[in-house]
């Protein structure tokens, strides 16, 4: 196995709030203005925090802007934007918009890369660089486990007073399996917003908007993956034959953490800085 030195130096710039359509959002922006933009998209659970690691070895050269996407971080769980992914596309195209990124590349990582990948198949000529890390594919992966409709049930029943009380502890103890920080803390009406935006993963959109045109793309993943399959990035690559491809042997589900260095180098291969 190779052994992996994550980055020490981790990057939590200050928390910045803005008015969208859909309500208030929140996000960070680092770097240069005149620098080269991309925007990070977290997945679910998640928030802009995810991508700490990734922020140091891109600041510098890039603009780096990571958004909290409706529902998480401290942005407003706007209906649309939680329960589709055209919403949650339109969210982050309208910040971009907000903070006058007339083209930028687009990061999404696990669930947050079916928002990237909506985004960028609706916005290809003003997209510079799809990047896809660990992200979901064109069909259920096995950390997703049910069925989108079993989510809806879950999340509804997680609005009820009487059955989150039978829900709640249940879905505590998936997400600790899962090694997902903060469980214990998180209340019926947080698992119920995460339940809907997982609910809101359309293969079928996706596998329209993955036959493109598309930017240029880079797919990066891992092979100890334990919740996104190797397969489902192999599918993914022979969908997108011009992609450029990050494999690695190790480094889990997070790597735009354990792959920091890795990943960004590739990212500012792509935008030539």
């Amino acid at each position: 196995m190779t052994l992996q030195t994550l980055p020490g130096e981790t990057s939590d710039p200050p928390v910045r709030r803005t008015a969208l359509s859909s309500g208030v959002v929140t996000y960070t922006d680092e770097g240069a203005r005149g620098a080269p933009a991309l925007v990070a998209i977290h997945g679910v659970p998640g928030s802009g925090r995810d991508f700490r690691y990734l922020a140091p070895q891109l600041v510098g050269h890039i603009r780096f802007v990571r958004i909290d996407l409706p529902g998480f971080g401290g942005s407003d769980p706007s209906p649309r934007a939680v329960d589709t992914l055209t919403g949650r596309a339109e969210a982050v195209g309208e910040l971009a918009d907000l903070l006058g990124l007339d083209s930028f590349a687009v990061l999404g990582h696990s669930l947050g890369g079916a928002t990237a990948l909506t985004l960028a198949a609706r916005n290809e000529a003003r997209v510079r660089l799809l990047a896809l890390v660990a992200s979901v594919g064109l069909r259920r992966h096995r950390g997703l486990g049910m069925s989108p409709g079993t989510f809806v049930l879950l999340a509804r029943g997680l609005q009820s007073r009487l059955l989150s009380r039978v829900l709640l502890p249940i879905a505590r103890a998936q997400y600790r399996r899962r090694r997902i920080p903060g469980a214990d803390e998180m209340a019926a009406q947080d698992f119920a917003i995460h339940f809907r935006a997982i609910a809101a993963v359309d293969f079928g959109l996706l596998r329209k908007a993955a036959e493109g045109p598309l930017p240029p793309t880079l797919v990066a993943y891992a092979a100890d993956d334990r919740l996104v399959e190797p397969r489902i990035a192999e599918e993914l690559i022979r969908t997108l034959p011009t992609a450029r491809v990050l494999a690695f042997p190790d480094g889990g589900h997070n790597l735009q953490k354990t792959r920091a260095v890795e990943v960004a180098a590739a990212i500012r291969s792509a935008l030539h800085c």
